[in-house]
């Protein structure tokens, strides 16, 4: 009897197992890809080139100066007209404004990120909803990225009636380049 009512309790089990297993429905894109064709992505970078020329002509000033003093430093040195004291006061300062000038270009590389993410979070806002819109109309449970920046794929394999790249396309009302259609994977430069 504790057979019948072990082998019924592991055919439950199994059955509830497997009936689980069957309303996962996993979906596949690549954002890198629909990033690279949307429009509002090439705005963006030619916003962020702009901030970018903007933060550099500022930083060139001091690097300007900086090689002026680097210049002036060398050149009394090596005409042997500084002092010992004169020279380790240059030498000082020298590193003073090398530091200035590397804190600054940390600074701007820091404002320059902040910028981009600025930028980028409409873009991915919409993309992100057009995911959210098709996976809950066709019942997916998971959609996960096939990613080629970082040189590995998250997905290895997947059924291609299961990659959702060019639904996005559609309905962000982008026309997917022929040339993508089917594979959906690699973005324009790579």
């Amino acid at each position: 009897m504790k057979i019948k009512v072990l082998m019924a309790f592991l055919a439950a089990a199994v059955l509830s197992v497997n009936t689980s297993f069957a309303q996962i429905k996993i979906g596949y894109t690549n954002i890198e890809l629909i990033l690279a064709y949307m429009p509002e992505t090439e705005q963006m970078n030619k916003d962020l080139q702009i901030y970018a020329k903007k933060l550099d002509k500022e930083l060139q000033v001091e690097e300007n100066y900086f090689q002026l003093k680097m210049d002036e430093y060398t050149n009394l040195s090596k005409q042997n007209k500084l002092t010992p004291a004169d020279d380790e006061t240059r030498q000082v300062e020298l590193m003073k404004l090398d530091s200035s000038l590397r804190r600054k270009q940390a600074v701007q590389e820091q404002q320059l990120m902040a910028m981009q993410q600025e930028l980028i979070a409409p873009t991915l806002d919409k993309l992100q909803k057009a995911i959210d819109e098709i996976s809950k109309a066709e019942g997916y449970t998971y959609v996960l990225n096939q990613s080629t920046s970082t040189g590995v794929s998250t997905i290895l394999f997947g059924p291609e009636s299961d990659n959702i790249t060019e639904k996005i396309f559609t309905k962000l009302g982008i026309e997917m380049p022929k040339e993508l259609k089917g594979e959906g994977t690699t973005p324009p430069g790579q």
